[in-house]
């Protein structure tokens, strides 16, 4: 029988407990879009009336409510992020598909912490196995699973592993 794994979206707080939590984003950024895009709206619709500038205006009224939409898109999406508290750091998620045959070679170098060994492995824009990693900004911690997919979702094949320090820092290398 298969052993099941949890995702590594549903641990990411439970797994290392305590070094991960769940913030708010700040709405300052979303707020000075607000604020920029209707003062470009205020300055296209006040500012700029003659006969010649009819183009230019419209120009400015469409950037306005341009960045107008992008800061109330700021608003609803993203409100939340993971932090690794001991530095403060977000972290950011990562997907990288690993070529299929060489899986072995994936697990080895997992069960192993032989992290300097992923430089070898080939990349692929599409495949069926793939490393989920969540890394703090300061490549100071790394959580790590892998995952196949089945039909129609991806499937844990790993549980959720925890790095800091030289490993993590050799999994963000792997990342970029």
């Amino acid at each position: 029988m298969e052993t099941k794994f949890d995702y590594i979206d549903d641990v990411i707080l439970k797994v290392d407990e305590g070094k991960v939590e769940k913030k708010k984003k700040s709405p300052v950024k979303p707020l000075g879009l607000l604020i920029v895009g209707a003062a470009i709206l205020w300055v296209g619709a006040n500012h700029i009336n003659t006969a010649q500038s009819d183009t230019l205006s419209s120009i400015i009224i469409m950037l306005g409510l341009a960045v107008v939409g992008w800061g109330i898109m700021a608003f609803i999406i993203k409100k939340e992020k993971y932090v690794y508290k001991p530095t403060g750091k977000a972290m950011k998620k990562h997907k990288v598909y690993v070529a299929a045959n060489q899986s072995s070679q994936l697990y080895d170098i997992i069960e192993q912490n032989k992290f300097d060994n992923l430089q070898s492995l080939s990349r692929s824009d599409q495949s069926n196995l793939s490393l989920e990693v969540f890394c703090s900004e300061d490549e100071q911690y790394a959580l790590l699973q892998v995952m196949e997919f089945v039909p129609y979702n991806d499937v844990p094949r790993t549980e959720v592993k925890v790095y800091e320090g030289t490993p993590a820092k050799q999994i963000a290398y792997f990342l970029k």
